[in-house]
């Protein structure tokens, strides 16, 4: 019995003991964090062995989750990924950004209901010169993107959302009528309004196919940086892709900030709501 017991030992101690998995080396920049779900999604260099360079969300290891509420967009990270039967980050450290940087990070502001909106100067995706304070008298749901963001949870995830909003809204004749929806670029070098154009075509559809109720719009650097600052998203460049947070925005009639939607978690149906609310409220 004693022999027995031993060996059925070793058995389960086998059968219960987990492989150490390929290990391989990761560098990259912060995109965002979800605490939530133990991501962290990187613009990371090519990890040798197995994949280039690209942006990407990584599991965090459980005995690693004390990086959040301490990591954040635009820090430089350095861990170890390991593969088994999934992938996550381990042995993580990293260096904090600069305020800012070379690499045009800046110190953000917190929005918060009630802040009096500044008067932004944008071009339009018909190369119109637009201002914020324009949107004024009616409700106003504003987002950020760029049209060659290559996360599909990040800028496509807003777009798409965007329109289920759209066409949620479009149920309401009420409200629709009022329906201003903005999504401003922050690839002003590239997404000239003939991109925006075409960008915008994807997403609204027959249900705007004159941009009546959505606009697509850029501007100068210095304008949508200061547009970027002031609405508290993060952003800079980084191996040929900007790195960012997410942010959408609903102004009240008023022109004052109504409620801020941080990050990816929202629903369209949620967003479409407020709207309605805000826009039977005039």
């Amino acid at each position: 019995m004693f022999f027995w017991g031993v060996g059925l030992l070793l058995i389960c101690v086998a059968c219960t003991s987990k492989p150490a998995g390929k290990r391989y080396e990761l560098q990259g920049r912060v995109v965002a964090m979800d605490s939530g779900s133990r991501e962290l999604t990187i613009a990371h260099e090519d990890i040798a062995g197995l994949m280039p360079g690209m942006t990407m969300p990584f599991l965090v290891a459980r005995d690693q989750e004390w990086v959040f509420g301490k990591i954040g967009p635009g820090d430089l990270i350095h861990a170890t990924l390991v593969m088994t039967d999934h992938a996550e980050l381990r042995d993580i450290s990293f260096t904090k950004a600069s305020g800012t940087g070379s690499d045009g990070t800046s110190n953000l502001r917190i929005p918060e209901p009630g802040d009096d909106v500044p008067d932004f100067t944008l071009v339009n995706q018909f190369g119109k010169i637009i201002h914020l304070d324009q949107f004024r008298g009616k409700p106003l749901l504003l987002t950020f993107i760029y049209t060659r963001c290559p996360v599909p949870n990040f800028c496509p995830l807003m777009s798409n959302n965007f329109s289920a909003v759209l066409r949620q809204l479009q149920k309401n004749p009420a409200a629709f009528e009022k329906t201003q929806l903005l999504s401003i670029s922050i690839d002003p070098d590239f997404d000239k309004a003939s991109v925006l154009h075409r960008y915008g075509k994807r997403f609204v559809g027959e249900v705007d196919p004159n941009f009546q109720h959505w606009q697509f719009a850029s501007g100068s650097p210095e304008e949508v940086r200061k547009a970027t600052d002031f609405f508290g998203l993060s952003y800079n460049r980084y191996q040929g892709q900007i790195v960012h947070t997410l942010q959408t925005i609903l102004l009240g009639a008023d022109g004052m900030i109504a409620k801020v939607y941080p990050g990816n978690q929202w629903k369209p149906a949620d967003l479409a709501a407020d709207y309605a609310a805000a826009a039977a409220a005039q």
